[in-house]
């Protein structure tokens, strides 16, 4: 029983770690020098904290670099789904006669782990990628906020006088910060509704091939359910505490709707590939970069 459990986990840090390697080896140079600087200079923030006796200001600059690292992965992260994008006929079952002949290469754990039939590879997809946004949503919220208050209520004497100022300012502004946020959530529920609306319209339009208009199906279908579970956490935020819902609700909010993106783009690609007839030329899409040959 605990070999398949150090198994399961030992699959599960593998499906995570090699899209994450492919999508830092495949990134641009101008995104991956971005990342690089940003995560030496969290470490150097963190080394400059141990010998300067400023807490403020180290503090201060340790959530900047670290909010600015998020946001550098992040990045990275984005940047490599075009790389993604050209690996999908390698991935893909139903694109395997279609893709393209020539060096196109895609690292053995991509396929293990993400191999499969088009509605699968693209399921699993969307859960890496609502993992890892997911994650990246709440560093980034939680640390803003912790950065905000910091520069709020400046370098305090101790932490229960943090607390106590900032209790303060949010008592004296209950009812603007409930509207914004309140508008903030109503603006993004709408947004969520027709982006996502008008992508499952036009996902898909003229498909004549059976097997593609399966693919089409589920891809809706899967967008209508997120999108639904999105709507629903939108209107559950609304009936919370401000605080509760930017800290635990939003997150999820954001990381749904910027996963859907992500899962709609892949979709497309995966359905324009299968709209081509099989064993016809394409342009070769040369060979992708990464540290596994």
């Amino acid at each position: 029983m605990m070999g398949r459990v150090v198994q399961g986990l030992r699959a599960w840090y593998n499906s995570l770690i090699c899209p994450i390697s492919f999508f830092i080896h495949n990134s641009t140079r101008g995104v991956l020098l971005f990342f690089v600087i940003s995560f030496l200079g969290f470490f150097a923030t963190v080394g400059i904290g141990s010998v300067v006796s400023n807490r403020y200001a180290v503090l201060v600059a340790f959530m900047v670099m670290f909010i600015i690292t998020i946001i550098a992965f992040f990045t990275v992260f984005i940047d490599g789904l075009r790389s993604l994008a050209d690996a999908l006929p390698m991935l893909v079952e139903e694109l395997r006669g279609r893709a393209p002949p020539g060096d196109t290469e895609v690292p053995l754990c991509l396929v293990e782990y993400f191999g499969g039939r088009a509605t699968e590879v693209l399921s699993k997809l969307y859960t890496l990628s609502l993992i890892i946004t997911l994650i990246v949503m709440y560093y980034l919220i939680i640390m803003s906020g912790g950065l905000a208050s910091s520069l709020m209520t400046g370098p305090s004497l101790s932490l229960n006088e943090t607390m106590r100022t900032t209790s303060l300012f949010t008592e004296e502004v209950p009812t603007a910060f409930r509207t914004t946020v309140d508008i903030t959530l109503g603006i993004l529920g709408v947004v969520i509704t027709v982006a996502f609306s008008l992508g499952s319209l036009l996902i898909g339009r003229g498909v004549v091939d059976a097997e593609t208009l399966r693919v089409v199906h589920g891809v809706r279908f899967r967008s209508l359910m997120w999108l639904s579970i999105a709507i629903t956490l939108v209107i559950v935020s609304m009936m919370l505490p401000p605080i509760v819902s930017i800290v635990f609700i939003a997150p999820m909010i954001l990381a749904i709707t910027i996963s859907l993106v992500t899962y709609l783009t892949l979709a497309t690609t995966v359905i324009e590939h299968m709209q081509l007839p099989r064993g016809r030329p394409r342009r070769r899409l040369g060979r992708l970069r990464g540290p596994w040959g």
